[in-house]
């Protein structure tokens, strides 16, 4: 007498139905159905199945589409082993078997009032309809508010708490709890409602078998025997599992020590479980993309701040949170190093576009030949390696801003659809025949001088006017004065921390070798010496010779008698101290230097 059915055919193929010999087993799309059809056209009560006179029958209950016991129509028939079954589009194996123990497993001390399949395919379709069936306006209400608030909340803990919440007093539940698993594969609770309860509430390992690997959402009646299970202490209990794109993020659990859940409840809980799946791994994403971000602000040790209060940046400072305001495109002018994206990042952050993206490409590292695709996008099929259509960075940053680095190494022909852009007009990616409208706001920058590069035609003329409507320039490091000195403390605490080393500090000969240092490589420049000095340190004091300053990028000091002493024992030293040749190479006479020499007190062999 006891036998299942087998999913061979629908959504959920493959999921088993124990039967109940003891009730009529009812199949259809209602929620109160033993087995639970998400489909069409099946009707809401499609059949039922009982045992009777020793036999399982199946028989129709007036539905719209019949029922058909292998491929005929039938109104009622007995059931053999091995007969396939079909409701609406639905096809089903009946099995029976000799040893209970062959029957899909649930609970061993619970009797299961009603359990369904969780489909991650399906949004839910069939538990919204019975809602809706019931006509229960208020809980529809309570789930789009739910949907509401999960939405304006980034926390995994926030999002939980505001489902748990809800679920809890919706239901008249007394203890709600959301589980998920631990390192063992066992489900534990994360945040029980009352907290004083957490410890009523885990699984069997029938139920969670049932929950999270049959993926079937379940309610449990009062019919406990087994102490071993903490459900004994309740009346009623639903569980339904959380699935977000085949994985299983933890269980909700709601629990009543007196009274009955509706199935309207159980059609809530299930609804607002789904609700709170996608919302939970949407929080998980932003959580691991923020924790990411951070990690690599740390390790980069770059700066959202524009660091420096000399007189050259206050100028520019002040400039950008003018310009940020205005829509029209920004020419950046610097040397390499001086934090060209640093200013775009800061115009982009001012601006009313600030919570929308801003994307940042090099133009001098792209392929001449990719241009026009990486900026534009291209059409599966527009060239021999494209495989599939690309999304160009002008379509990906609509209704924000691009970053343009090395614009001057744009090809004429990508200048060309960029200025056409600009205009705002559409363009066309490579290969593709409809066109596109984007709103972007350019910010260009090079350490090239684009005027130049208009008078040799490398440049459009008509583009150069329309990319510099602002243009902005950021001084060299050299030329800011007691901004050198903060940027050396700033790099210092970041690398010591960094590469464990807290107490770290600058010998004073070292950190005026630095305020001297002529810094071609500016900003960029400084940090690498910094990072590099912090490394290579022997001790608790960074000294001089840590420092990796080539000669010919330091001004120590303008005195011409500092320089003309340390250029005289060069000379020597190259030529093996022989005076003769050391004058010849410094272009002096050999008198000359013999009474440098002895001005300099330099030691000759």
């Amino acid at each position: 007498m006891n036998a299942f059915l087998k999913t061979i055919k629908g959504p959920a193929s493959g999921a088993k139905y124990p039967l109940d010999p003891q009730v009529q087993n009812q199949v259809g799309r209602g929620i109160e159905c033993k087995v639970l059809l998400d489909d069409s056209l099946a009707s809401r009560i499609h059949a039922v199945i009982f045992y009777e006179e020793d036999s399982w029958w199946v028989a129709d209950k007036e539905s719209r589409n019949g029922v058909f016991l292998g491929g005929v129509k039938i109104d009622e028939a007995r059931l053999m082993h091995g007969n396939v079954i079909r409701f609406g589009s639905v096809e089903f194996e009946f099995n029976e078997v000799r040893d209970p123990a062959d029957l899909p497993l649930l609970c061993e001390s619970r009797t299961v009032v009603f359990d369904a399949p969780i489909d991650v395919n399906d949004s839910g379709r069939s538990y919204l309809q019975a809602l809706q069936d019931a006509d229960r306006t208020a809980d529809f209400l309570d789930l789009y508010q739910l949907s509401l608030k999960l939405l304006a909340c980034d926390s995994p803990g926030e999002v939980i708490r505001l489902a748990i919440e809800l679920l809890h007093e919706h239901t008249g539940a007394s203890v709600t709890g959301f589980l998920w698993f631990s390192d063992d594969g066992r489900l534990k609770p994360k945040l029980v409602i009352p907290e004083e309860e957490a410890g009523e509430v885990s699984l069997s390992e029938s139920l969670t078998e049932l929950v999270c690997n049959q993926r079937r959402a379940c309610r449990l009646d009062a019919l406990a025997s087994d102490s071993s299970v903490s459900l004994e202490d309740f009346a009623e209990a639903i569980c339904t599992p959380l699935l977000y794109q085949q994985k299983v993020l933890g269980a909700v659990h709601i629990y009543r020590r007196q009274g009955r859940f509706s199935e309207s409840d159980f059609a809530f809980c299930v609804s607002a479980a789904n609700i709170l799946s996608a919302a939970l791994a949407r929080a998980q994403k932003d959580a691991t993309l923020q924790a990411d971000h951070q990690r690599l602000v740390a390790k980069s040790g770059s700066f959202d701040e524009m660091i420096g209060e000399s007189e050259p940046m206050q100028i520019l400072k002040s400039k950008i949170a003018r310009v940020a305001r205005a829509s029209g495109s920004v020419l950046v002018r610097g040397e390499s190093g001086a934090g060209k994206e640093l200013v775009a990042r800061a115009l982009h952050k001012a601006s009313p576009r600030a919570d929308r993206p801003l994307l940042s490409v090099n133009c001098a590292a792209i392929p001449a030949e990719l241009m026009e695709s990486q900026l534009f996008g291209h059409k599966k099929g527009a060239f021999t390696s494209a495989d599939s259509d690309h999304q160009g960075l002008f379509e990906q940053a609509d209704a924000g801003t691009l970053f343009l680095d090395e614009v001057g190494e744009m090809t004429l022909e990508g200048q060309a659809k960029l200025l056409r852009i600009l205009e705002g007009h559409p363009f066309l990616p490579v290969g593709g025949v409809k066109e596109i409208t984007v709103d972007v706001r350019v910010i260009a920058a090079t350490n090239r001088e684009l005027s130049d590069f208009v008078k040799e035609r490398k440049f459009r003329e008509d583009l150069y006017y329309r990319l510099s409507v602002f243009e902005l320039y950021i001084p060299p490091l050299r030329d800011r004065g007691s901004d050198i000195e903060r940027l050396l403390n700033h790099f210092l605490e970041h690398f010591r921390h960094q590469h464990g080393r807290p107490s770290l500090s600058f010998s004073p000969a070292a950190r005026q070798k630095l305020l001297a240092c002529h810094w071609p490589g500016n900003v960029r420049q400084l940090r690498n010496v910094i990072d590099s000095a912090v490394v290579m340190a022997e001790s608790d004091i960074i000294q001089p010779d840590d420092l990796p300053l080539r000669g010919d990028t330091e001004l120590e000091t303008l005195r011409l008698d500092y320089w003309e002493e340390k250029l005289i024992r060069q000379a020597l030293s190259r030529h093996g101290a022989t005076v003769q040749d050391a004058a010849k190479l410094l272009g002096i006479g050999r008198a000359t230097l013999y009474r440098k020499i002895k001005e300099y007190e330099i030691e000759v062999s």
